[in-house]
């Protein structure tokens, strides 16, 4: 049998489930169909996310460009108010206990320019 090259493309990648928890109920109450690559192992090993290359999220390619309008008009690094005490929070866990912090963040794929080749395949 021969495979079909996949319907789908990745608009983004979240490396803490509530940013791909987000990313993936703002695209499903616009309507579009978001397969979130990764996501069930991130909520088991949240520490592998980074290696893992965070949860990528794929949508049917005929919605990614509405897909990438919407997760690129939100500001993620604005959701978290007090960002600081976190950061703090976390090097002294990490100091103390010697286990890092919970990755975060929202990266959404961008317009490619003609002739710069893509930061991702």
């Amino acid at each position: 049998m021969i495979s079909q090259p996949s319907d789908f493309r990745t608009v983004g990648w979240a490396f803490g489930m509530a940013d791909a928890a987000l990313a993936v109920s703002m695209l499903d109450s616009a309507g579009i169909y978001v397969l979130p690559h990764c996501y069930h192992h991130a909520s088991v090993s949240l520490h592998h996310v980074t290696a893992l290359g965070g949860v990528e999220l794929r949508v049917p390619t005929s919605s990614a460009d509405d897909a990438i309008a919407i997760l690129g008009d939100v500001s993620f690094s604005n959701a978290h108010a007090s960002r600081w005490l976190g950061v703090l929070a976390g090097l002294m866990v990490l100091f103390w206990v010697g286990i890092p912090a919970p990755p975060g963040g929202l990266f959404v794929r961008r317009a490619v320019v003609a002739g710069a080749q893509s930061d991702r395949a």
